[in-house]
């Protein structure tokens, strides 16, 4: 690892960063085929910037031709279950964990843009450096994986192992980095085997089965797709698709993970603990400030009928 590498991983964990860890902007991205093949067999649903950005995203060179180093991040954003913040589930329904907060990307980005500034002020003039996270054209997982910060599991979510290969954070992180045309060594640590094994749990739980193999998620099947992404969107509405009581994002496939069954490490961040009513709620209590918080998304006027959708009587199987 050079100097600067190790110097901006250190900066990262100081400035609150959970994990971090470089690589070489030319390393070849472990899942970036896997993600080529998703989007072209039109797994990604009604998504159609994946499409209009996919060679940008598996080829980093395509978007950033300068890049020479990448710094990948990881934050923490295990807050507990929802009975831990909220008295009664009766009548409410749930929402996914990373919007329990503050909007994430604005916490990652100032950090990062401070990371930024300071990694600049110890190179020649000139250099630049680009932040990302997941509203970028870049492969926030993959860089992850090829980074050596986990792997990527059976639920195509990144399951982090910390350095000395423990159990670590689970799914239950958020991803950003940096590109840089300032050569940062090589990678700082060694990629991380799958260690899903035969377990199947997340295929087994999904409630829609968005699953359809190991790492093969089919957008157009996913809760979130239509409870964040899309949330007017009546495919939402379709007979499989309510009454699984989430109202906003969907975390079965990361509840029932076992690696994340061992997580006991709870978020130091603070803006990212549960903001009151954003945990759960019923069509008749649906939080209306949600500027500046995930929720913001499908937005305050679709919360109450999200709900609703969520709370459906769902047909039985005959």
């Amino acid at each position: 690892m050079s100097d600067l590498g190790a110097w901006l991983i250190g900066r990262a964990r100081e400035l609150g960063f959970d994990d971090a860890a470089v690589v070489p902007a030319d390393t070849l991205l472990p899942d970036a085929e896997h993600v080529r093949e998703g989007v072209l067999a039109g797994r990604m649903g009604p998504m159609a910037w994946m499409s209009a950005t996919l060679e940008q995203r598996v080829d980093l060179k395509k978007r950033l031709p300068w890049a020479q180093g990448v710094l990948v991040v990881l934050s923490n954003y295990w807050a507990g279950d929802h009975e831990t913040h909220v008295a009664s589930l009766q009548g409410k329904a749930k929402v996914s964990r990373y919007a329990w907060g503050q909007d994430y990307h604005h916490v990652l980005r100032r950090k990062l843009r401070r990371l930024r500034k300071e990694l600049l002020e110890r190179v020649p003039a000139g250099a630049r450096c680009a932040p990302f996270n997941d509203v970028d054209a870049v492969l926030e997982r993959a860089w992850a994986q090829a980074a050596g910060l986990g792997f990527i599991g059976k639920s195509a979510m990144l399951i982090h192992r910390n350095a000395e290969g423990g159990t670590g954070l689970g799914t239950w992180t958020f991803i950003g980095g940096l590109v840089t045309d300032v050569h940062l060594g090589p990678r700082t640590r060694p990629l991380v085997t799958d260690a899903c094994g035969s377990c199947t749990a997340c295929l087994d739980a999904c409630p829609t089965q968005a699953i359809l193999s190991p790492r093969v998620v089919d957008a157009n099947r996913c809760l979130v797709t239509w409870n964040v992404e899309e949330p007017a969107a009546a495919e939402g509405d379709a007979e499989g698709m309510t009454g699984h009581g989430w109202a906003v994002g969907c975390d079965v496939c990361q509840e029932v993970c076992p690696w994340n069954n061992k997580l006991t490490q709870v978020t130091v961040e603070p803006r990212f603990l549960p903001k009151e009513g954003h945990v759960a709620f019923g069509p008749d209590d649906a939080p209306a400030d949600v500027q500046g918080t995930p929720l913001a998304r499908p937005g305050k006027d679709a919360l109450p009928s999200l709900a609703a959708r969520a709370l459906a009587q769902r047909a039985s199987k005959s």
